[in-house]
């Protein structure tokens, strides 16, 4: 019996696994309402098929949720090829706030209230409606501000400087561990990584939890405490 329910969960586990990857990569909040509810009911099934009496029971939920993920695939194909379909299934953005004016009606359709609105746009950093142009709730539930010009955040544009192409920081040390293919990849041996720890003090990797370097070769080290 034990060994029955072990391979059933194995199986239930490889199958969504498999199912997962045909229906492809996006995170949470990528996801609109009818893909949302797709993945839950085929999560729920699969839970099920652990708890099956024998094999011989796997074929039904297996049915369904292989039948599930063709029509979410399908889906998806379809709402490339046509936007009507694609607006059909997944909705359309809701205008929420828009010249100066709380859209009331688009709230309701939106199934908001005020003070969700003005949450979101606390979340956001927005304190006062005054600076924003246009709020937009997405077909994935994001809220999406527009801030009015005046109030936009600054870029580098505005400022007419040329900035410094900027890197990302390379790992050398983690957890006490070197990582030589990170030191090659800055053309640096170890021999530097150790007299650049050894100015800051540090004589062992096993005294580090995490070593940075940038792009003008210069370290951070953070000790292991």
């Amino acid at each position: 019996m034990i060994l029955e329910t072990l391979s059933l969960a194995i199986i239930s586990l490889i199958v969504l696994f498999i199912l997962t990857k045909m229906m492809g990569y996006r995170q949470i909040t990528q996801l609109s309402m009818y893909d949302y509810i797709i993945g839950i009911t085929i999560g729920s099934i699969a839970s099920e098929m652990v708890v099956l009496d024998n094999f011989n029971d796997m074929i039904r939920p297996l049915t369904g949720m292989i039948v599930y993920t063709l029509f979410t695939v399908a889906f998806s194909l379809l709402s490339r090829t046509s936007l009507t379909l694609r607006h059909f299934i997944e909705g359309n953005p809701i205008t929420l706030y828009q010249n100066n004016q709380i859209q009331s009606q688009a709230l309701k359709k939106a199934k908001m209230d005020v003070n969700e609105l003005l949450m979101q746009l606390r979340v956001a950093g927005y304190f006062d409606l005054t600076q924003i142009d246009e709020v937009i709730l997405e077909t994935n539930g994001n809220v999406s501000i527009f801030p009015k010009t005046k109030y936009r955040p600054t870029i580098v544009d505005d400022l007419s400087i040329q900035p410094q192409i900027e890197k990302p920081l390379i790992s050398l040390v983690i957890n006490g561990q070197l990582l030589k293919n990170q030191l090659r990849f800055i053309h640096q041996d170890e021999k530097w990584l150790l007299s650049q720890l050894k100015v800051q003090g540090y004589h062992h990797y096993s005294e580090l939890l995490l070593v940075l370097c940038d792009n003008n070769n210069q370290i951070t080290v953070y000790p292991n405490n």
